[in-house]
């Protein structure tokens, strides 16, 4: 059983600040489909994969053992500040950013007025690698830490400020915010994610089948994991994106808070 309990204890001020939790399993769309929700909305986004991520290319580049779960945690509590900043900022144009980046042993997470999003560190962009498929695999071992998992809960849940937040991952409708308003599970066939996956690292056909292979293996761990395995949450709406562009997929997420109040109903879907 996961030790990780869902937090029970929010704030009503807190409670009141609308949520849109998308789930689902890697190259499910979610993360895509988050973004542009957030965007239309203008609501805050909360990519929590990305947290994952950051932490496997630190525990790779300081050369740490990704099952040294002590070290790990001391590097995030002692030796790393992560930080999130909301969107509007423009990481080629802020003065500040020269000389903040260039400390050591600090990442910066960005994103630009466009949601693009820019992961900087010691001054250079790592957006490639994080998302590259070795920084993947030590991600998913990573993320099956219970202590690990429970010190990044706290920066996920401080995303939540007005006006909304559209938050995606594995885990956020069942751990992070048991208590949005809306909760949804991106599906898709795993051909269908494999082929966005080759797209999305821009590699050959010829990659195809490793791919989805390795995609299957992932899958396996997040929902078989015992701490916070990626299912749907009891209460979420399943919504399967194989057939669907993103626009359409991003039409139907605008349908369902529409219908549970929380965009204005007359609101024209985009």
């Amino acid at each position: 059983m996961s030790n990780i309990l869902p937090d029970k204890t929010v704030e009503p001020a807190v409670r009141d600040i609308p949520v849109i939790a998308i789930d689902g399993l890697a190259a499910s769309g979610k993360g895509t489909v988050a973004s542009e929700v957030a965007t239309k909305l203008g609501w805050n986004l909360l990519d929590s994969g990305l947290l994952y991520r950051i932490t496997a290319f630190l525990v790779k580049e300081l050369d740490i053992a990704v099952d040294d779960i002590e070290a790990i945690e001391s590097l995030l509590s002692h030796r790393v500040k992560i930080a999130y900043f909301n969107a509007g900022i423009d990481a080629t144009q802020q003065d500040w950013l020269s000389e903040s980046m260039i400390r050591r042993d600090r990442v910066f997470v960005l994103s630009d007025s466009q949601r693009q999003s820019y992961v900087r560190w010691n001054g250079s962009d790592i957006t490639g690698t994080i998302r590259s498929d070795p920084i993947s695999r030590i991600a998913a071992r990573v993320a099956s830490s219970p202590r690990v998992r429970r010190m990044l809960i706290p920066i996920q849940r401080q995303r939540r400020i007005m006006p909304g937040l559209v938050a995606d991952g594995r885990d956020m409708g069942t751990v992070i915010f048991p208590d949005a308003q809306l909760k949804i599970f991106l599906e898709a066939t795993p051909d269908t994610r494999a082929r966005r996956r080759l797209q999305q690292l821009n590699l050959p056909d010829s990659e195809f089948k490793r791919i989805r292979d390795l995609m299957t293996e992932r899958d396996q761990k997040d929902s078989l994991r015992e701490v916070a395995p990626a299912i749907p949450a009891k209460d979420s709406v399943c919504l399967d994106s194989s057939t669907l562009s993103i626009a359409e997929t991003v039409a139907k997420v605008f349908r369902l808070a529409q219908e549970h109040k929380l965009v204005n109903a007359n609101s024209d879907i985009p």
